[in-house]
């Protein structure tokens, strides 16, 4: 499968990039069109990830594209903590209580252990999912929430969703169009000090938690992963040691083209790109993490030249995949965000497990229908910096 030649979904994203800004109404004979109503939407999970889809609700409610629906939290501190900070808001007691409401949406933000359950339960009370990563336990629980969701004509997506910023699109298109010629290698880098705050995101460990960012992006700019190798290592920072906390991955793609991804919670910091291509006419980067892309930068052997592109959206928000959805469902047409995708990733996640626990490379059997994330030429930034070492 020749994956840069497929546009089949380019309309797809073209719809997206217009529906946030774009009008909700038509006049039709004279008539004003009726509006969609706003999408309501549920929560389950009231931690700290909650407030990132909070605030894509706080932009997309002021024009009628989505409203904040119940709130689902055990404990009544949690209760407190979320009324100071958003007074008003509607808060309930358990999962059931916000499936069972009149939401349109249910935005799942529990552990992870916990995901493909309560994704489940929602689907099949009719309700449409979006569910933060990893979306299942393993390849096999994930497709059985897929064909559900199909079953019942819901849409089901899940995190990330790095692919949706302008900026890592500009980045797609130049790299797709030869800016850097056939990319053959690729590497990414995720790292963060580990929180305190909690301990249920360890037992994924760092590569579904921190890794899956760079491996989302690295599977939509080289396509599927056909075979991987991964070691672990742990600090013995916690957990006595059991859990680890390192991982590095080397994948082929389906291209043939190799690619890297090194994630830890003991990489505190560093200051090389977290992702970066290189090809035979050149090298390509992401400034900034694919999560929070600030720019990127081409570097074209011909020029003997940086050309460095400030960020398309400064403002883009990583849970830009409820607007995708909401806007979707508005539309009446399919998100953007492919599970298929994701459901490829689930299995070099496991993958990635197996080779390192056995030494060996393992294969990865499904594939994906890619998506074209194309922008033209004109869209792509023009605050270009080109840095001449040459001289």
């Amino acid at each position: 499968m020749n994956y840069r030649s497929n546009r089949a979904l380019a309309g797809r994203i073209a719809l997206a990039a217009r529906s946030a800004s774009g009008p909700y109404s038509r006049r039709v004979g004279g008539a004003e069109a009726k509006r969609p109503a706003p999408v309501r939407v549920g929560f389950i999970g009231a931690g700290s990830v909650l407030w990132a889809y909070l605030q894509m609700i706080d932009r997309l409610a002021p024009r009628g594209i989505a409203v904040a629906g119940p709130i689902g939290a055990r404990r009544r501190e949690i209760w407190d903590r979320v009324l100071a900070l958003r007074p008003g808001a509607e808060l309930v007691a358990t999962a059931e209580e916000v499936v069972g409401s009149d939401v349109d949406v249910v935005v799942i933000l529990t552990s992870a252990s916990s995901h493909a359950e309560i994704a489940r339960m929602t689907l099949e009370h009719g309700k449409h999912v979006l569910v933060e990563k990893p979306f299942a336990g393993s390849p096999t629980e994930g497709a059985e929430l897929a064909e559900l969701a199909r079953a019942r004509d819901r849409h089901l997506v899940a995190a990330p969703f790095v692919h949706l910023a302008p900026t890592f699109r500009a980045l797609w298109s130049a790299i797709t169009d030869g800016a850097i010629g056939s990319v053959h290698t690729a590497r990414g880098l995720y790292g963060a000090p580990r929180p305190d705050w909690n301990t249920w995101m360890y037992e994924e460990g760092p590569l579904a938690d921190l890794g899956i960012y760079n491996l989302k992006s690295l599977t939509t700019l080289l396509g599927p992963v056909a075979e991987v190798v991964a070691a672990e290592t742990a600090t013995g920072s916690s957990d006595a040691g059991r859990v680890p906390d390192v991982t590095h991955l080397i994948a082929r793609h389906e291209t043939g083209a190799l690619s890297s991804v090194v994630a830890g919670w003991e990489i505190h910091a560093y200051r090389r790109p977290g992702l970066e291509l290189y090809g035979t006419e050149g090298t390509a980067n992401l400034v900034g993490d694919d999560w929070d892309p600030r720019g990127y930068r081409i570097f074209r052997t011909q020029e003997r030249s940086w050309r460095e592109i400030d960020s398309l959206d400064p403002t883009w928000l990583w849970t830009d995949g409820l607007r995708d959805l909401v806007v979707a469902i508005r539309e009446g047409r399919a998100p953007v965000a492919n599970i298929e995708q994701d459901l490829h990733l689930l299995e070099v996640l496991e993958a990635a497990r197996r080779s390192a626990s056995e030494r060996a490379a393992v294969p990865v059997m499904s594939r994906f229908e890619p998506i074209d994330l194309r922008l033209e030429p004109a869209e792509r930034g023009s605050s270009g910096h080109i840095h001449d070492h040459t001289r």
